[in-house]
């Protein structure tokens, strides 16, 4: 059906936004950038947007088209991918406020290695993604073993934030903030897995909890 081949290109069109919007969120945490932390506020819309004509592309589809079982399956998995997507848009903004908050603050550099921590996640994204489109199951194995790699960025992460507010009073604000974003990528790495255990559904007809440290459909 071109219908399926036109709600793919929108799903990755979708992605795209959703992963630049946790790059741009980042750089802007990094540079304690102010314009572009609301420049990734203000495109959440764009991602909202394009939330909304996947919904109604879908369900425009299931009314009218009658498709096959397998159809129906990416046709369900679109519109549980998207609802993962919309969320990773909502935490980029979620870390665009940290952002924000922070450049208030004497500037002192990250405190410990978010960085890392969002590039397993955008890294996740885009396999599980691939793995969508290109009905590949080992894209889907790939995009779940990388969340163990996520989790433990996760806890050291903590630990060494831990540390530092035991040990400077001073930094107990900024370093409560850079926990916030650390559980923020967590949250995005939960919705990645979401993501690749949607496509396992969509090639396999099978309902797997594929992430030892993941529970399918959290958040």
């Amino acid at each position: 059906l071109e219908e399926l081949e036109t709600l793919r290109n929108s799903l990755l069109e979708m992605g795209a936004l959703a992963d630049r919007a946790v790059l741009s969120a980042m750089k802007a945490l990094e540079l304690r950038d102010v314009a572009l932390a609301a420049e990734v506020i203000e495109r959440d819309d764009e991602i909202d947007a394009i939330d909304l004509r996947i919904e109604a592309e879908c369900l425009r589809l299931l009314a009218l088209q009658h498709p096959l079982a397998s159809d129906l399956r990416l046709v369900g998995t679109a519109l549980k991918i998207i609802t993962d997507l919309e969320r990773i848009g909502d935490h980029a903004v979620d870390i665009a406020k940290v952002a924000r908050k922070l450049a208030r603050l004497p500037t002192k550099g990250p405190l410990a290695d978010l960085g890392s921590m969002a590039v397993g996640v955008r890294k996740m994204l885009r396999t599980g993604l691939d793995a969508f489109v290109r009905h590949d199951l080992e894209l889907v194995r790939q995009a779940v073993e990388a969340d163990d790699e996520v989790d433990e960025l996760f806890h050291s992460v903590r630990d060494d934030l831990h540390n530092i507010m035991e040990r400077d009073s001073t930094l107990v604000v900024e370093a409560s903030y850079s926990l916030f974003v650390a559980h923020y990528l967590e949250r995005m790495a939960d919705h990645a897995v979401n993501i690749a255990e949607r496509v396992y559904f969509a090639e396999t007809g099978e309902l797997a909890q594929l992430s030892k440290s993941h529970h399918m459909g959290r958040g």
